[in-house]
């Protein structure tokens, strides 16, 4: 069992995904935006974090350092179906150029958490 935090600002989508990582047999917490997901890192240590990347108040791009500099031990899955400044460069790379450890494009499938979780979990993780 791991302790993950599940950071977006769509209320459905945290609660499909707090749903289907605790029928995996995990502990989920909740955070609304990334201010929210800031404030309690600093509370517990999470294995994994799934951090949106389109969010209010502090966006999951700036979440992301500010979340590896406050637990560096965290592996954090950043989720988006967006592109950056219309450019065409994806939010996911430039994601994975902070720190994150995988990345998920919604939208997504069960399927698809049950393989980052097995491959962050496992310590295949890069």
């Amino acid at each position: 069992m791991a302790h993950i935090l599940v950071v977006d600002d769509d209320p459905q989508l945290r609660t499909m995904l707090e749903r289907v990582l605790v029928q995996m047999g995990h502990d989920v917490t909740q955070a609304e935006d990334g201010l929210a997901a800031l404030n309690t890192v600093g509370t517990r240590p999470f294995a994994i974090a799934f951090v949106d990347l389109f969010m209010p108040t502090i966006d999951g791009l700036e979440v992301i350092p500010k979340l590896l500099f406050q637990s560096p031990d965290t592996k954090i899955v950043a989720m988006s179906g967006g592109v950056y400044g219309g450019k065409g460069v994806s939010l996911l790379t430039v994601a994975e150029r902070l720190g994150a450890a995988r990345t998920l494009a919604k939208p997504f499938g069960i399927d698809d958490i049950e393989r980052i979780l097995r491959e962050l979990l496992n310590g295949s993780a890069t």
